[in-house]
């Protein structure tokens, strides 16, 4: 489901930190991984216990103590208030953290008034003289005009990726070899067959297949870096290891859903799982999206709603709700497509 990566922490903490680190940066895009992981560390180091212990005036210090390096605190605060939150959010949703813990606005406005309302937190704030100099207008000219081309130049490959996913969605018949991968048959007079047979949740599941890249057969197979495990008995709970960007992530994702194990040890004994099949692998799947109250919205098709919803479950669908409307064109394209095969196929 995420990608991981693995750095080591100087600062002795608990085992149950570090995997969370872990886990919660297998969601972060590659570029930012590093910035996140910093400042995760920069926290545990500064706070100086497990992150279960962690109040909301903990995040107020850190933010001010931090911002004295900065030449723009207020964004730094929250940047940093923005971090920890997601880290402390990620912890709750995953139920390695306690659901009761509050997190911190980044909003400005919310965030002095909290700042204020703390009696024990000192300010950290400092203030420095700059000596100013009369500005180069040929430099600033200079720069605003490659400012200017620059963004059209961003502007046009945006554009130019539109255009193409776009064309790609109505030329569906074209990519049908990626996207057009059938689950395999359930019984429907089994009681847990439903809601897999229906229609539109089966078209989603393979849209979720689509995006994370486990479609085919092999897919419920389908380890993090694109190996494969040999055996159904249980989730294979290995760690894999690929290079990124001169980084090494690491997950032990698996499945058609890429399930990591945490999630799946979580859900598995709802649809009481007896192994790691094909069949639970569907019904585990499907408990995720009730979990996050999107299984009506698929069944009554508000397919968009249920995107946004299950983006912080799938990455793939995108990171922000604002990646995911961004991307909804296509995602809703491939969930047409399957969904049209099996309309097809339930007609016959």
């Amino acid at each position: 489901m995420y990608n991981q990566q693995e750095e080591q922490i100087s600062q002795p903490q608990k085992n149950s930190d570090i995997k969370l680190i872990s886990m919660w940066l297998q969601q972060i895009p590659p570029i930012q991984q590093y910035s996140h992981l910093y400042i995760a560390q920069m926290f545990l180091k500064f706070v100086k216990k497990p992150l279960e212990k962690v109040t909301s005036a903990d995040v107020i210090a850190f933010a001010n103590v931090r911002s004295v390096r900065s030449h723009s605190p207020q964004s730094n605060q929250e940047k940093r208030i923005k971090t920890i939150n997601s880290l402390l959010k990620f912890g709750q949703q995953t139920g390695v953290l306690p659901t009761t813990k509050k997190t911190l606005s980044s909003n400005t406005t919310n965030f002095k008034k909290l700042v204020s309302s703390q009696d024990k937190i000192k300010n950290y704030y400092t203030t420095r003289k700059v000596q100013k100099k009369p500005l180069n207008w040929s430099k600033l000219f200079n720069l605003q005009l490659a400012s200017s081309i620059l963004i059209i130049f961003i502007l046009f490959i945006a554009i130019s990726q539109l255009f193409r996913q776009v064309s790609g969605d109505v030329n569906g018949d074209q990519n049908k070899s990626v996207t057009s991968v059938v689950m395999p048959d359930i019984d429907p007079t089994k009681n847990w067959a439903y809601p897999v047979n229906v229609p539109r949740v089966r078209a989603f599941l393979d849209t979720i297949a689509v995006t994370e890249g486990t479609t085919g057969p092999k897919g419920y197979y389908r380890q993090y870096t694109g190996s494969h495990f040999s055996s159904f008995e249980d989730h294979p709970r290995e760690l894999k290891c690929a290079d990124s960007n001169s980084k090494e992530l690491c997950s032990d994702a698996a499945g058609r859903y890429q399930f990591l194990s945490t999630s799946w040890d979580r859900f598995a004994p709802v649809v009481k799982a007896k192994n790691f099949s094909p069949t639970y692998q569907d019904l585990v799947a499907i408990e995720l999206i009730r979990d996050k109250n999107a299984l009506k919205d698929i069944e009554e098709g508000r397919i968009e709603e249920a995107f946004k919803k299950l983006h912080m479950v799938w990455p793939s669908f995108g990171e922000t709700e604002t990646d995911v409307e961004r991307i909804m064109l296509k995602l809703v394209g491939t969930y047409e497509q399957k969904l049209a095969l099996y309309q097809v196929k339930s007609q016959k």
